[in-house]
């Protein structure tokens, strides 16, 4: 029987190693007896998946004896002579299909594969097959295509030449590009969205950020937990701006906060960083929004962006002293 899913933040196992092992149990259990014929089709369509994993999870119980060819298409169960039995869910031990999607999957799913993502960018270029991808979650290319897409919008992977995904390497001189852009264009939309904000969603920034900088002393030394820090910096950085209404400039800032996920890595890597200073940025920023003096509280976003850009810069190149980290198969190293 296959399986259910980790919990949350753990990975799944490939699809095709729960395949292998649902197959084993059902051949140990003699629901699939010697001499049955397995073919990668109706296989997949039980398991719900594509031939790919199914494929391999054949491959592999062949070479630990449990199945064997002959001489018409696919395998057949070690012990018999072949015969053809018509495959149910009931034969292979799998438990009758859900009538809805688990709540959060995709999410789930998006969320693992972002941060997958994420951690390979300073570490080279690698290339994203999209069939392992599907494998490895047990999802559709059509799934992976959209998370992609989702990815691209934000930055994070892109086309080569010859359309294959990729994603990496982001270097310190990328990351000094993508804040000139931001320091052009975040304090412009910052003027156009700060009037238009309710000041009731002001005011619950202003606790937000009052309430982190009640602990200052642990932010200052590294000890502010790294999704507190992410909740922050999208007060200031995303829903700040998000009321403007100039959709094309939002999707530009959008492509260029990769630098966002710069510093998440980083918290990733040392459990959390030091946030101090930027808190108290932050709060020159919103401050002067409260006070609806919004051209001040533009450049003094422009500082702050100005000012984290060298301190992303360092983080970047902080990263890049600690050993690669272990990633994904369907994320393969290439050389440059």
């Amino acid at each position: 029987m296959i399986p259910s899913a980790p919990p949350p933040g753990e990975r799944p196992a490939p699809r095709y190693s729960a395949i292998e092992r649902a197959l084993a149990d059902a051949i140990g259990a003699a629901r699939l007896p010697p001499g049955t014929v397995l073919t990668e089709e109706p296989l997949a369509r039980l398991f719900g998946t594509s031939r790919t994993p199914v494929r391999t999870a054949l491959a592999e119980l062949e070479a630990r004896g449990l199945l064997g060819r002959f001489e018409g298409r696919g395998y057949v169960v070690a012990g018999g002579p072949p015969r053809r039995l018509r495959l149910t869910r009931d034969l292979l031990g799998l438990p009758d299909p859900p009538s809805a999607p688990q709540p959060g999957s995709a999410e789930r799913i998006a969320r693992d594969f972002e941060a997958a993502i994420a951690s390979a960018l300073p570490f080279g270029l690698y290339r994203i097959s999209e069939q392992a991808v599907a494998d490895h979650y047990g999802v559709s290319r059509t799934v992976v295509r959209e998370l992609l897409s989702r990815l691209q919008d934000r930055g994070l992977v892109r086309k080569d030449l010859r359309s294959h995904w990729v994603v990496g390497p982001l270097t310190a001189r990328d990351v000094g590009h993508y804040f000139s852009i931001r320091r052009q264009l975040e304090p412009l939309a910052l003027t156009d969205s700060a009037p238009r904000m309710p000041a009731a969603e002001i005011r619950a920034m202003w606790q937000r950020l009052e309430a982190a900088m009640a602990e200052a002393p642990d932010a200052l030394q590294g000890r502010l937990a790294a999704e507190r820090i992410a909740a922050l910096e999208e007060d200031i950085h995303i829903r700040l701006l998000a009321r403007s209404p100039n959709p094309h400039l939002l999707r530009m800032i959008h492509q260029s906060q990769i630098a966002l996920t710069v510093n998440s890595v980083f918290a990733s890597f040392v459990g959390a960083r030091p946030f101090g200073l930027a808190l108290r940025e932050h709060a020159i920023v919103l401050e002067f929004v409260m006070r609806g003096a919004h051209q001040a509280a533009a450049a003094a976003l422009e500082e702050h962006l100005r000012l984290s850009a060298e301190r992303t810069r360092q983080r970047l190149m902080a990263i890049s002293v600690f050993p690669r980290p272990e990633l994904p198969a369907y994320l393969i190293r290439q050389k440059r």
